[in-house]
């Protein structure tokens, strides 16, 4: 049986890179993550390195994959993209960009919960969106409006790559890329949000040829395969 809608924070053993042990000396300690064997991870490489090309291709990727109603997508800009959540929000609904882009953190604030919201913005984990959330908000205008499934419900996050660690969206379909990870092991942390519990996910990232170059780079270290992956085949996907 497939679990709620719901955003689960950090736990005991999860999400934290060998690294970054010690916690007798006050630093949180947990268990390796490796990418889930259930996840596909593409690359889409493009001509320019500029952020508004690289958000312009995310676009067509999210265009591409909307055509299958009922992807739950997560957009990640990376630290190095150049670009802001809220002005890559601003650009999307610019571009009439469906599913209608939202903040994690708006979603997350929409529980009503400020303590849990601060936590997340600390990277230290969320806790209590459940039914009374936004996604259970967006299900109930859903169906107001006709729709007769909640596998028609899907929904675009976008937030920066600093507050997905620890993060946990139940049926996450797709995490979009946008940028290249600083390394292998940020982009496990990002990679990791999707295919959990067995389900079948997929990464897409979009970058600049060099980035793609490295990236590809990381296939060893990740025990993992980089896809290329044409905008224009994005809507072939299962």
């Amino acid at each position: 049986q497939e679990c709620p809608d719901i955003i689960h924070g950090t736990q005991a053993g999860d999400d934290v890179i060998p690294s970054q042990q010690g916690a007798q000396r006050g630093v949180h300690q947990s268990r390796a993550i490796t990418i889930p064997a259930t996840v596909k991870n593409y690359v889409t490489a493009i001509e320019t390195t500029t952020s508004g090309q690289l958000l312009t291709s995310a676009f067509f990727v999210v265009k591409g994959l909307n055509l299958k109603k009922g992807r739950k997508m997560l957009l990640v800009l990376t630290r190095g993209c150049g670009l802001s959540t809220q002005n890559a929000i601003g650009a999307l609904k610019h571009f009439r960009c469906e599913p209608s882009p939202t903040s994690l953190l708006d979603a997350l604030q929409a529980d009503g919960t400020d303590r849990m919201i601060e936590k997340h913005r600390l990277v230290s984990g969320a806790t209590g969106i459940g039914e009374s959330s936004y996604f259970q908000k967006k299900k109930a205008s859903d169906s107001e409006d006709g729709a007769e499934d909640e596998s028609e419900d899907g929904y675009l996050l976008v937030t920066g790559e600093d507050t997905v660690r620890g993060l946990h969206l139940d049926g996450l379909d797709v995490v979009i890329v946008v940028g290249r990870a600083p390394g292998p092991d940020e982009y496990m942390h990002i990679a990791g949000r999707t295919g959990r519990a067995g389900r079948r996910g997929m990464v897409i990232n979009v970058l600049s040829k060099e980035d793609t170059a490295a990236v590809k780079g990381w296939e060893k270290m990740l025990d993992t395969e980089f896809e290329e992956l044409e905008v224009r085949d994005v809507a072939k996907l299962d």
